[in-house]
């Protein structure tokens, strides 16, 4: 591996932290105000993303800043997977 993976690799790790942490952040507000249930076994995640969207345009007006936080990172931390394995693995077996 060279240093251009570890920093890949480190950013990808930065990102998934950002994702896992802004996602916290939603369900705990979800289920700190009654909005979903903390003992479902298999949560649909899109009903909680409309859910806490919903709740928080309601309240404020507009979306709460931790989805925004959550979409970015998560966003983030799959494109930049997607282009490492890409640019890194596929392309250089294929010129």
């Amino acid at each position: 591996m060279i240093i251009a993976d570890y920093t890949i690799l480190i950013v990808m790790g930065v990102a998934v932290v950002i994702a896992a942490g802004s996602f916290s952040i939603i369900a705990r507000y979800l289920f700190d105000r009654g909005l979903a249930n903390r003992n479902t076994l298999a949560p649909n995640i899109i009903d909680l993303y409309r859910t806490y969207i919903a709740h928080t345009r309601k309240k404020t007006g507009r979306i709460g800043v931790a989805f925004w936080v959550h979409s970015v990172s998560a966003g983030m931390f799959i494109s930049i997977g997607v282009f490492y394995t890409i640019g890194r693995f596929i392309l250089p077996r294929i010129f």
